[in-house]
């Protein structure tokens, strides 16, 4: 196949799991605050803790990119004031709305395991994913080395912090929110809860 597609999701490796940060910014969103006044106060009042205004700028545009990737107020409310394990998911999802990478990543390699019942994900798995997207992506054909590392280091947490992989490296069907779970079925994306693991979305 010619290496003629780009699929985006490089920024990752600066970005990241970030789930306290987003839920930040989702409950400033959610209180009326602009994408600016976010920036903006998260700079003035340091609210991620971080040691440079740079970092908290660069941070805060990215939480406000995942909100307004989700284009839905539930999903924002889930992520700001939902039980942990919602709010991961949740996160996950923003991603997966925001990246094409991670979208690409969980509806191909991680559904297709759980479609065979093959619930091992090892890094040979993550390896031959990668293998396949530098065959077909243009944009993955010349990626240095040190940043396919970076990715797959990034992807492997996000499955972790979701409670998708299990630390000895298993995949686990997911037990959904019901308001999440009840959202995804309204926007019939099916390919995410297969990525998640329903069985009836596979």
């Amino acid at each position: 196949m010619a290496k003629n597609k780009k699929l985006a999701g490089g920024v990752m490796t600066r970005e990241q799991w970030l789930l306290k940060e987003t839920r930040i910014v989702a409950r400033m969103r959610l209180d009326g605050a602009s994408e600016d006044e976010v920036i903006e106060k998260t700079q003035t009042e340091n609210l991620f803790q971080y040691p440079t205004e740079r970092m908290l700028r660069n941070i805060a545009g990215v939480c406000n990119k995942r909100i307004d990737a989700l284009d839905d107020e539930r999903l924002v409310r889930i992520i700001a004031s939902g039980m942990p394990g919602a709010a991961a998911q949740t996160n996950l999802y923003a991603m997966m709305s925001a990246y094409p990478l991670m979208r690409h990543f969980m509806t191909t390699e991680i559904a297709r395991h759980y479609r065979e019942l093959d619930y091992s994900f090892t890094r040979t798995d993550m390896n031959a994913y990668f293998t396949e997207l530098t065959a077909e992506y243009e944009s993955f054909a010349t990626i240095a080395d040190s940043t396919v590392t970076k990715l797959k280091s990034v992807l492997r947490r996000c499955l972790l912090e979701a409670g998708v992989l299990t630390k000895d490296g298993y995949l686990q069907r997911v037990l959904l929110d019901p308001d999440f779970e009840d959202i995804l079925h309204e926007r019939k994306d099916y390919a995410a809860l297969a990525a998640f693991g329903e069985r009836e979305a596979l």
